[in-house]
């Protein structure tokens, strides 16, 4: 059956007299024969002759993306698959609109999907077909091929600009909605942002501090716009909306580079996207700046000392151990030194460290990836995280071998960390003689030292706590510094864990969790509970911040 648009377009030609009757007859009989109508005018008409025909039957003006060039920030605002789908390609913005070069401007499907996957309104533009698939190639194919990042990662690792400037959810496009979001959330030093769907409303959360906290509520209409701007912006499928996916932006924001993490998981009222911001000043602290005790910095130092052995951190998740580890890979930083990590994933890029992430795709979990560092002639070894006996098996053998092994254990306080050593069908003895130390943490808010409130502690307090000399502890205001919380930034509460003969002995007997902490006791350790009162009567923090953690250990 003919294509109505073309014979539309051939009647046109006839009215303006640019063929002949004959020449129309002769394109009608092309056209039912099955040939196409482009193909066909071309044994009358030149290329550019044809152009100038449809620029002016459709009303669009006619472009050369050879002369002009293609923006390469609008080209990425809808993905790959989409170009190819339609041959188009965005080129430019111009004036608040996205001009888009198409081979078919009469497609208003097209258009109606270029505007929704890119929040911007379009105006199209006519191009031949040949120009528009060499720059789909140059712009997306030869692009993605050089900007793949070094993790698993896929798509164009694009810089994407944002403008340092808020915008509300009602005012102007998707694009602009997005941008000012992320723009908000690196403000108020969010760490992720939670993008979720539901029945009627989209909601969109910030997790700062630890906390998530509502930012904005928009329409559910917004879902599938807003979702398919992020997952542009990550390289991932825009048309994948079943199975969950991961992805990686670069932000171009206040003049640095930031990171960000995104991940999509599909629910029954759309795909709820997070965006975890990673923040390279992070990676960059100290043991000093983590919050620690002299007593534990001065432990963790000596550790780092030890010429080979197994270093523990443990903590719930969330709780800052990879932070943690960092500061401790960042001491021995040394050009004399082969420092190897196997992470799941690689949060922050560590000057002098070799770092690889886990891939399950290809087999290469936390334990192959171990097999394969000791292979490279490793000084120091970082693991990020001890899963399974597998994993404890090779690390624990890696420390009796002349290495010295960082990793992390899920656990709640250091005695529990050696437990679960145990428990991995590690032998006793070889858990006594790897491990040199542990360091269990938690992560609390810090009390907004701009508005912090004087507090009497009560009678009960003093002598509950061992406060008597203590007559005023700090309780959180409220200000704009702090955005009304009271609370600004978080602080670490440690314990380290003094891994001494008589530890190692019980070690060695299979002592419980409950009989290691016991001991450690009785050998005057401070706990994580005696190093968070100490942080609450020293003002760092709260008792409301602290006192689940005190009644949980």
């Amino acid at each position: 059956m003919p294509d109505i648009s073309d014979l539309s377009f051939l009647d046109f030609l006839v009215k303006n007299k640019h063929i002949s009757s004959a020449q129309n007859h002769y394109l009608q009989e092309q056209i039912k024969l099955g040939h196409a109508l482009h193909e066909a005018l071309h044994n009358f008409l030149g290329d550019e002759e044809i152009l100038q025909h449809k620029s002016s039957y459709y009303g669009v003006k006619r472009v050369k993306l050879s002369e002009l060039g293609v923006d390469s920030f609008a080209a990425f605002l809808i993905p790959e698959q989409l170009a190819i789908k339609y041959n188009l390609i965005p080129f430019k913005i111009n004036r608040g609109r996205l001009c888009v070069a198409m081979a078919d401007p009469a497609d208003r499907r097209a258009m109606e999907d270029v505007e929704l996957y890119s929040g911007y309104k379009t105006e199209p533009y006519l191009a031949t077909l040949e120009e528009i698939k060499v720059a789909i190639r140059e712009f997306y194919t030869i692009q993605q091929s050089q900007g793949d990042s070094t993790d698993n990662y896929q798509g164009p690792l694009n810089v994407w600009k944002i403008e340092e400037k808020a915008v509300t959810g009602n005012e102007g496009s998707i694009v602009r909605l997005v941008d000012s979001l992320f723009n908000q959330a690196v403000k108020e030093m969010a760490s992720d942002i939670h993008w979720e769907p539901g029945e009627e409303s989209f909601k969109v959360k910030f997790r700062i501090d630890g906390r998530l906290e509502l930012k904005t509520i928009l329409s559910s209409a917004f879902v599938r716009s807003v979702t398919a701007r992020l997952k542009v912006m990550a390289g991932m499928d825009v048309t994948e909306r079943r199975r969950p996916q991961d992805g990686r932006i670069v932000l171009d924001l206040f003049g640095k580079r930031i990171d960000v993490r995104v991940s999509t998981f599909n629910t029954v009222y759309g795909e709820k996207v997070v965006t975890r911001i990673l923040d390279y000043e992070t990676a960059q602290l100290s043991l000093a700046e983590l919050g620690m005790r002299k007593d534990v910095e001065e432990g963790a130092r000596k550790l780092l000392l030890q010429p080979h052995g197994l270093i523990l951190v443990t903590g719930p998740t969330g709780s800052g151990k990879t932070t943690t580890l960092y500061a401790l890979l960042r001491e021995l930083q040394a050009d004399s030194l082969n420092i190897v990590s196997i992470e799941d994933p690689v949060e922050y890029r560590l000057p002098g460290v070799n770092q690889a992430q886990v891939n399950t795709k290809i087999g290469l979990d936390f334990a192959q990836g171990l097999r394969a560092i000791l292979r490279q002639d490793p000084d120091i070894i970082m693991v990020g995280e001890i899963r399974d006996r597998e994993t404890a098996k090779i690390a624990t053998a890696a420390a009796l071998t002349g290495h010295l092994v960082l990793t992390t254990v899920h656990t709640n306080t250091a005695a529990e960390a050696l437990a679960r050593m145990l428990e991995m069908d590690i032998e006793p003895y070889i858990v006594a003689a790897s491990v040199c130390g542990v360091i269990a943490q938690r992560l609390v808010r810090r009390l907004c030292p701009f508005c912090r409130e004087q507090r009497t502690v009560p009678l009960g307090l003093k002598h509950g706590f061992n406060w008597e000399g203590i007559d005023y502890i700090y309780g959180p205001g409220g200000c704009s510094r702090c955005r009304g919380t009271g609370y600004k930034g978080r602080i670490g509460i440690h314990e380290y864990l003094n891994y001494d003969n008589r530890i190692k002995e019980l070690v060695l007997n299979k002592g419980s969790a409950l009989e290691i902490d016991r001991l450690a006791r009785s050998l005057n350790i401070p706990s994580l509970k005696d190093d968070a009162l100490i942080k609450v009567a020293e003002g760092w923090t709260s008792l409301e911040e602290v006192i689940s953690l005190i009644e949980g250990v």
